[in-house]
């Protein structure tokens, strides 16, 4: 069915299937390694004072991963697919903590940001050269 409609729908339509896919992704990437996290931290009996470094890590490092595999697939514009990864990540985390009521502009937030942003960007440019 997916292929039907990418082949009789009009070209942005067939980038917003295509973007959309990808964010669903992102999104199961995401919930997959963090799922994984807590059941470490659950197992390990984990202090809190590691619960925001081990989050920021997870993030990071799923926005690699995902940067990697689009600019892999994609074959070009490494820099600005991983950047672009990452900034789904930062959306995501921006409106997870809006709809919990957490959020807040801190430096916590900003190193949280550059951290996820460089992994993407990273992810992406070895993406298009591996």
């Amino acid at each position: 069915m997916l292929q039907k409609l990418l082949f009789s729908s009009q070209p942005w339509q067939k980038y917003l299937v295509k973007i959309i896919a990808f964010i669903l992704f992102c999104a199961a990437t995401l919930g997959f390694l963090l799922c994984i996290a807590a059941f470490m931290i659950i197992r390990i009996d984990t202090p809190e004072y590691v619960l925001i470094p081990l989050t920021t890590v997870m993030l990071a490092f799923t926005s690699f991963i995902d940067s990697f595999l689009l600019a892999k697939i994609m074959k070009e514009n490494g820099l600005v697919t991983g950047l672009a990864v990452g900034m789904i990540f930062v959306i995501m985390v921006i409106a997870l903590g809006l709809y919990h009521k957490t959020f807040a502009l801190t430096g916590l937030f900003f190193s949280k940001v550059a951290a996820v942003l460089l992994a993407g960007a990273m992810g992406g440019i070895l993406g298009v050269n591996a």
